[in-house]
């Protein structure tokens, strides 16, 4: 995995190291602020622990503005 991500990393012009961790991390943060609850975040990406995933889930306003739209249908 790491020597396709560096290919495509060079083919994208992009410049120092690019680590797997970083793009896994990237993936669980978009996943988590689009909606997805931290105990299937965490199946997703394979965790042990739900604390790994709830560090990944935004805490602000208009997250929890949005997750109450989204529990009362408005």
């Amino acid at each position: 995995m790491d020597r396709r991500v560096r290919e495509v990393a060079d083919q994208a012009d992009l410049f120092g190291r690019i680590h797997l961790h970083c793009l896994r991390a990237t993936a669980a943060s978009h996943h988590a602020y689009k909606g997805v609850s931290p105990v299937l975040l965490q199946a997703l990406m394979g965790w042990s622990d739900l604390v790994t995933a709830q560090k990944y889930i935004p805490i602000s306003g208009t997250a929890t503005a949005d997750a109450l739209r989204r529990v009362h249908h408005r």
